[in-house]
């Protein structure tokens, strides 16, 4: 692959996590309820930085290799697949407003999002990321993409059983019926 597709995939990443951070400053809203000191860290950014570093220290030739071909249709079709998926994040948390958080919490005045793509999945964000990261993984058609892609998968199921427990906490029978009604990750599936 070119260097300038790996550059159009990362100028692409970074305006995305600009828009991220610049919208978390603007929708600071104070806490209600948050998890225990560390308790994400530990559950989800250590252990993937674990297991990728290990990955790569153990397994170098991970890095090079390729799963798909290195093609200009395969990119395009990659790129328009992470476009896809960061547009309904984006979606997601332009409903979501001041409920988002980087962690699982509940703000003050906190109520639970069921417009746009919250009538859809009742995680569109971490669909809408999910599906960014597979997009970039098509495009790459590095093996290592594809593994870091599974990877997150798992840590965004075990991010959203710690959200699901504070929103069952907090709302009850409500967002126990919002659970029944609506899949967590994909429409009809998860």
């Amino acid at each position: 692959m070119l260097p300038t597709a790996y550059l159009i995939l990362a100028i692409l990443w970074c305006a995305f996590f600009a828009y991220w951070w610049i919208t978390a400053l603007r929708n600071r809203t104070p806490y209600k309820r948050v998890p225990p000191r560390f308790g994400y860290l530990t559950t989800m950014a250590v252990p993937s930085t674990i297991i990728l570093v290990a990955v790569i220290l153990l397994a170098p030739d991970l890095a090079s290799s390729r799963v798909l071909p290195d093609s200009l249709p395969i990119f395009l079709s990659g790129l328009l697949v992470m476009l896809a998926g960061l547009g309904f994040a984006i979606w997601a948390r332009v409903h979501l407003g001041t409920n988002w958080s980087g962690t699982p919490a509940i703000r003050e005045h906190h109520t639970i999002t069921r417009t746009g793509p919250y009538a859809i999945v009742r995680h569109p964000i971490y669909t809408g990321l999910l599906t960014g990261i597979l997009g970039t993984a098509i495009a790459t058609g590095a093996l290592l993409a594809f593994v870091a892609f599974f990877m997150m998968i798992v840590m965004f199921l075990i991010k959203i059983r710690m959200e699901e427990q504070f929103l069952l906490d907090e709302f009850g029978e409500a967002y126990e019926q919002y659970r029944r009604e609506v899949r967590a990750l994909v429409p009809w599936i998860v």
